[in-house]
């Protein structure tokens, strides 16, 4: 291990914050995984996240002068110039100089992006699009987003905000979204939305397997839908089967906005490639023109919750360009 040249990557979410050491080999020498408590508040997670750094060189017995640079992946909307988080709902977070906090931990150039961003890039320098220079990375989690990549590069927009396909509109009339609008594809097909249905359905008395997981129904979460889907329970099936209809129909749209040679899904509720996924390459086959459907394949993420990681060290090499 060549000491001098290690760099610091982290992946910070709502619930989680994953930390990792990675070599001039490219090697992913250590990482840990601890609770974000975003509760109590960004000074604190940030804290947080240059204790774990710390501590993984410590873990591999190399100095802290043998870090080179951190690479970020943070849920956004930010500034990746002026390393500033604007807002993340996730997190809690407004106007948030995380950079600048970061280079006072850490005496060495700190770069950040969005979550999602970061995790496109990941999937397509070593997971599912590997080598793929036309590629849109979509979560679908507890909410959805996505990562543009347009040669290579990570498209951001004209103001930094493209990717937030979350909240297309795919039905006028549909359920409120967070936010603030109506029939969002978020709305319809996240994970969010997935858990609503079902405490609707508990609630309304269907006879399901859902209302005998949790004595409070408001605590029933999308992963027990998937898990009674897959054991074939009637409710379950019908409300995975919607939201998986629903998200090929705003895979479909995504696909013809940007031509991709991939569609990337990952994602707590989409990403292991399962029951959903299964409707929403259906859904998109349904809703896309002629030949788009059958040239563009929907794909599940490769890298689990490491994309954000790769990707976190990929804006790290970009930046040296």
């Amino acid at each position: 291990m060549n000491a001098s040249k290690l760099i610091g990557v982290v992946d910070i979410g709502g619930t989680k914050i994953l930390a990792g050491l990675i070599d001039q080999s490219g090697k992913l020498l250590a990482r840990r995984r601890i609770e974000t408590l975003a509760e109590y508040g960004a000074e604190e997670v940030i804290a947080r996240t240059a204790t774990i750094l710390r501590e993984l060189l410590h873990e591999i017995h190399a100095p802290e002068e043998a870090l080179e640079a951190v690479g970020c992946s943070i849920p956004g909307p930010l500034d990746c110039s002026s390393g500033v988080v604007h807002f993340s709902p996730n997190l809690g977070w407004r106007d948030v100089p995380f950079v600048d906090h970061m280079q006072r931990l850490f005496d060495v150039p700190v770069v950040i992006d969005d979550d999602a961003h970061c995790a496109a890039l990941g999937e397509a320098r070593k997971g599912a699009a590997r080598g793929m220079d036309y590629v849109v990375y979509v979560t679908i989690s507890t909410g959805i987003g996505a990562g543009i990549i347009i040669g290579g590069n990570i498209y951001r927009g004209a103001h930094g905000f493209a990717g937030e396909v979350g909240h297309i509109t795919i039905e006028a009339a549909g359920p409120p979204c967070s936010c603030g609008n109506f029939g969002c594809f978020e709305a319809l097909a996240s994970g969010s939305a997935i858990a609503t249905r079902a405490r609707q359905a508990v609630i309304h008395g269907d006879q399901t397997v859902l209302s005998t997981l949790n004595d409070d129904p408001t605590k029933l979460s999308a992963e027990h839908v998937v898990s009674a889907a897959e054991e074939g329970d009637v409710v379950a099936l019908r409300i995975i089967e919607s939201a998986g209809t629903y998200a090929g129909i705003g895979l479909a749209a995504v696909a013809s906005a940007f031509d991709p040679q991939v569609i990337v899904v990952g994602g707590g509720v989409m990403g292991s490639g399962g029951i959903m996924l299964q409707h929403a390459r259906k859904g998109f086959l349904e809703r896309t023109i002629s030949p788009v459907g059958s040239l563009i394949p929907i794909v599940p993420a490769a890298l689990g919750e490491e994309s954000g990681l790769w990707g976190a060290a990929t804006l790290l090499s970009l930046a040296k360009r």
